[in-house]
């Protein structure tokens, strides 16, 4: 048995007469007989009543025809889903972020993927960022926002099993206590910073800023005075507004409102804090191009966030 024999069989229910149902369904009404008849045999009872007053439907054949419809519906639902799936549009997907990307690109991103796939479910998964490659890379999460990492073992070989696109870039900025001598200043070089105490950036949590701020502090002959290390930049930003130190931070920091604490740009050119999306080599589902592909619309293949909704006030 086949669903063309259940499809013909309902026509007929429906119809009560071969012809007009021969008619719906646009094929010859012999044939349709014969299917019917074929159908009879194949589930050994009959289904319909011939007579000079019409036809009519057998207690099997209501039987049959209440089943049939159940059974065709979700065939036909299974085609509807699949399709469905197959355009990336039901599934689950699971996003890995890191602090800074929640303030950032996460959310323009959100937004748009979840109106354009509202019966996806998307599992979100916060990660530090050295943590953040290896969830990816054991399969934890998905597709993720990275940040490339400095000093750490084997990350050359971790990368290499990611695809990524460049979604953001931006610049570092100092932030200090509003009653730091710095205020004075249009840029704060870093060349007068030797004598300062920083908050920092834990190597553990957060390298590539740790690493940075070790680099550009030794490019200028001191390293620099640690009062605190520290995990999260909510974290860093309070205790900068405590007093505690001077902090290099994303330039995005500046739309967090915190009592107390005054951003500066730089004096030096440093490299840009850069923002990929990752996600394993040959792992491109469907389901997963979606989200792909409603993020670099975002930036239209653009490094630098087309509209403010990329940092969130």
């Amino acid at each position: 048995m086949d669903l063309r024999h259940m499809r013909y069989f309902i026509a007929v229910a429906n119809e009560l007469h071969f012809t007009r149902a021969a008619e719906t369904l646009r094929i010859a009404q012999p044939a349709i007989s014969r299917q019917i008849k074929d159908l009879e045999e194949e589930i050994g009872a009959p289904l319909i009543t011939r007579s000079g007053r019409g036809i009519a439907l057998t207690h099997a054949g209501r039987v049959f025809y209440e089943r049939a419809m159940v059974a065709l519906q979700t065939a036909e639902s299974a085609v509807v889903e699949t399709r469905r799936a197959q355009r990336g549009e039901i599934g689950s997907i699971a996003v890995g972020f890191f602090e800074q990307s929640a303030y950032t690109l996460l959310p323009p991103i959100l937004r748009s993927y979840r109106s354009k796939f509202p019966d996806v479910d998307t599992q979100l998964r916060l990660f530090t960022v050295t943590e953040q490659h290896q969830a990816l890379h054991r399969g934890d999460t998905d597709v993720a926002l990275i940040r490339s990492i400095e000093n750490i073992e084997q990350s050359v070989k971790v990368l290499a099993d990611f695809d990524r696109h460049m979604l953001y870039r931006e610049k570092f900025v100092m932030a200090i206590p509003e009653n730091h001598h710095f205020n004075e200043l249009e840029s704060v070089p870093l060349s007068a910073c030797a004598h300062e105490m920083f908050v920092g950036y834990a190597s553990t949590e957060a390298p590539d800023f740790h690493a940075m701020l070790m680099k550009v502090c030794a490019s200028h002959g001191y390293a620099p005075r640690m009062s605190l290390e520290v995990g999260q930049s909510y974290t860093l930003i309070g205790l900068i507004s405590a007093g505690t130190g001077i902090a290099l931070v994303p330039a995005s920091m500046q739309k967090m409102k915190f009592e107390g604490v005054l951003f500066k740009p730089l004096a030096d050119e440093l490299p840009d804090i850069e923002i990929h999306l990752a996600w394993r080599k040959g792992k491109a589902t469907p389901l997963l191009s979606g989200f792909i592909n409603t993020a670099l619309e975002l930036t239209h293949g653009d490094i630098r966030p087309r509209d403010p909704s990329f940092i969130i006030t």
